[in-house]
């Protein structure tokens, strides 16, 4: 039996369109997709913290599409092309803005493209002050879980279950925490999430896709997990912090 630190795992880090470099990868071949798709709420009226500051939540032109319908369409665009490099039975969890993700999962397999399994919920144990005080205090995110199957109750390819305290679909992490962050990325998430996720979904030297690599946190748990992994950014910005948390975890 192989030992898992004797096989050297391969990350792939490409700058380019996802929509476009997808295309190049051969149909049938990714195991598991785990992307966090840009949420489109950049605005001038929503607020939130960088740092100690209190900004508007606007994160740059990758976050901001004409209209709704543009958006969408994106995000279907990108979903075909997920369909066609997934190998059968394989999972996806998405991540979208709690306007958009129930809709999507219950579209998408409308479709005839995935079975949509559930919802997953990201708790935040440490969320955002209401800084204007006329609503409720934004205390999660929700990402869909999807199966490569238009059948609804058929299982996915790999589902490791652990103990069952573990394997609720709300998944509790802080946020902001001190030392927590390792990028500058604006919408990074906890390392010790992704980990988990992909514990779940993947084996030993299964292939890892995550088409908006921003923080590049699916690259560093995939690394640590014994993974291969794919991962997709088109922003210079976000490939200069991938390059030197890369060389951070190889010379670790």
């Amino acid at each position: 039996m192989k030992n898992i630190n004797q096989v050297k795992v391969i990350h792939k880090i490409v700058q380019w369109e996802c929509l476009e470099k997808m295309k190049c990868i051969p149909s049938n071949t990714i195991d598991f997709i785990c992307s966090d798709f840009p949420y489109n709420i950049s605005n001038n009226w929503w607020l939130t913290m960088k740092g100690s500051k209190i900004v508007k939540a606007d994160f740059w032109e990758w976050d901001k599409w004409d209209n709704q319908d543009d958006y969408l369409k994106f995000v279907f665009d990108v979903c075909n092309e997920y369909k066609r490099i997934l190998k059968p039975k394989g999972s996806l969890v998405l991540f979208f803005s709690y306007c958009y993700a129930g809709w999507i999962g219950y579209e998408l397999e409308r479709q005839g493209m995935f079975s949509f399994k559930m919802p997953l919920i990201f708790q935040k144990l440490n969320p955002l002050p209401s800084f204007k005080k006329i609503n409720f205090r934004s205390s999660y995110e929700m990402w869909i879980w999807l199966v490569n199957d238009e059948g609804k109750f058929n299982r996915p390819k790999t589902f490791n279950f652990t103990h069952q305290k573990n394997m609720k679909n709300i998944m509790s992490y802080f946020i902001w925490k001190e030392g927590w962050k390792q990028t500058q990325h604006p919408t990074e998430k906890p390392e010790n999430l992704i980990s988990q996720l992909i514990s779940v979904f993947t084996h030993p030297w299964d292939i890892v896709l995550d088409s908006f690599a921003g923080w590049w946190t699916t690259g560093v748990a995939s690394y640590k997990l014994g993974r291969h992994c794919i991962s997709i950014e088109k922003e210079q910005n976000f490939i200069e912090m991938i390059k030197k948390r890369q060389a951070n975890i190889e010379e670790a």
